[in-house]
């Protein structure tokens, strides 16, 4: 192999690299019931720093000078291991300089209290608008009330981040009283709770969970704070039927690798499991569900249903839900689904709408329903997507998609809106009204009553909090034009 053809395969390799040693740096935060919530990741183009930074040196270091060593010695100088070595080096490098400038670039005026103190869990809650909110510890006493009291002349020191994909969060950060000089940490990888004691809120437990993918000397503490459970989430209907010919793929992809991060769609994926459990009837066994699903994960949702029907000759009756990303093919304006490993820029690792809605069809099952939360324009309330943000922020009107056979597909949008939280309830807003009208009926509303309710429900509670137009749809074929109103999800 001559020295450019070596130098092409390991260019091409790189990136696979860059992608390897930025996961490493990845220390995310889950708050997925709670008001203290996840830094938002503010997209800058990491990656692209890295390899500028890479490239060069790399570039520069595979050169042979044959006055200066023998070809032996050039081989064994740039050998698969040294140049994995050099290469993960210079990385860490780049992300260093990265990181300095992101500090060099950040206001450190932002930050406000948010709430007052919380003497339970000795918190002051602490709101950025480049970095979300945050809990600090601050121990009962003098300390806490100078700490409130000055807190728009404390000192900021040790700001570090964390890198995850393209985004940057705040890893740890010191806020420093100036009169006595004592000090105050927030850590990422540490649990903090607060509570808003003038609400009567219902607390729920905290729930630590590990990342495997930290660095070794580390352990990365994921916060989920309750701040009060929903009223869907508590008082779900409980039914003594049993319907094991229903049959549920279930996907809440919230953290995404190469996206900004969903809000509550995990928890609309629970939450829609326990209503399929106890309301629905469904047995566990008949349920597929996966929260952060991947590319692989989603090809196994529709793999589940596919081995259901065939294995029961289509006597079974399907319900696919998904909450999550959506993007549309800016030259087709073809709707996809993204996995929590895809990206809007490269829509071949993710699940296109005509494939799912033609393979749920191919099933012939008794009947397929599909409930989509997600929106397709590239625009979501966390802002643009990235196939976006490289395009200029181009709107993408959606193409509504030919159905056939039995199937029906509700959706949380139509042509380019967003499909938004609903903050208060801790559920993406179509999701909660699909909740709230099964706990309102224990499950036993037709398709046409259940569609009629969250449509003007949506629309007008997405009009009166955001001032923006929401308004969800139904598909359906020209076959069961009639016959899908009086479908029911507790029988058809």
């Amino acid at each position: 192999m001559n020295q450019l053809t070596e130098k092409k395969n390991i260019m091409n390799r790189l990136s696979i690299f860059t992608a390897a040693i930025l996961a490493c740096f990845t220390m995310s935060l889950r708050a997925q019931n709670g008001d203290v919530s996840r830094p938002i990741q503010f997209r800058l183009p990491v990656e692209s720093y890295v390899r500028n930074y890479v490239e060069p040196r790399l570039s520069a270091w595979m050169q042979w000078d044959r006055y200066e060593e023998s070809s032996a010695q050039y081989r064994e100088r740039v050998s698969d291991e040294n140049k994995k070595q050099h290469i993960s080096g210079w990385e860490q490098e780049a992300l260093a300089l990265y990181k300095n400038k992101y500090a060099e670039s950040s206001g450190w005026k932002q930050f406000r209290i948010d709430g007052a103190y919380d003497p339970d869990n000795e918190t002051v809650l602490i709101h950025s608008d480049r970095f979300g909110k945050f809990a600090v510890n601050v121990p009962r006493g003098a300390a806490a009330r100078q700490f409130v009291e000055y807190f728009d002349s404390l000192r900021v020191d040790s700001a570090d981040f964390y890198i995850s994909g393209n985004t940057v969060g705040l890893d740890r950060i010191t806020f420093v009283l100036p009169l006595t000089g004592e000090r105050f940490d927030y850590n990422s990888r540490e649990l903090r709770s607060y509570t808003d004691l003038n609400i009567a809120y219902e607390q729920g437990p905290v729930d630590l969970s590990l990342d495997d993918t930290a660095r070794p000397s580390q352990v990365i503490g994921r916060n989920t704070v309750v701040m009060g459970a929903s009223d869907v989430d508590a008082g779900i209907p409980q039914t003594a039927a049993i319907h094991d010919d229903l049959y549920v793929s279930i996907i809440g992809n919230e953290n995404y690798l190469y996206e900004s991060r969903t809000r509550f769609s995990a928890n609309d994926a629970r939450i829609f499991y326990e209503y399929c459990r106890r309301t629905l009837g469904v047995p566990a066994s008949n349920i597929f569900i996966r929260e952060d699903a991947t590319f692989g994960d989603m090809i196994k949702s529709m793999q589940f249903l596919s081995d259901a029907s065939k294995a029961k000759n289509g006597n079974i009756r399907i319900v696919y839900y998904y909450s999550g990303h959506g993007m549309s093919d800016l030259k087709e304006n073809s709707m996809y689904l993204i996995p929590v490993d895809g990206s809007s820029v490269s829509l071949q690792v993710a699940i296109k709408g005509e494939t799912l809605y033609n393979e749920l069809a191919a099933m012939n099952a008794l009947s397929a329903t599909v409930f989509l939360d997600a929106c397709f324009s590239g625009k979501s309330s966390e802002g643009l997507m990235a196939a976006l943000v490289d395009g200029g922020g181009i709107e993408v009107v959606p193409r509504e998609e030919s159905l056939r056979g039995n199937l029906v597909v509700f959706s949380a949008t139509s042509e380019a809106e967003i499909a938004y939280p609903y903050e208060e309830k801790q559920h993406r807003m179509f999701t909660y009204f699909l909740l709230k009208r099964l706990q309102d009926t224990k499950g036993n509303t037709t398709y046409y009553d259940l569609a009629n309710y969250v449509i003007n429900n949506v629309k007008s509670h997405a009009f009166d909090i955001n001032k923006k137009m929401q308004t969800p749809k139904v598909q359906y074929p020209h076959n069961i034009t009639d016959e899908w109103k009086a479908w029911k999800l507790t029988k058809r």
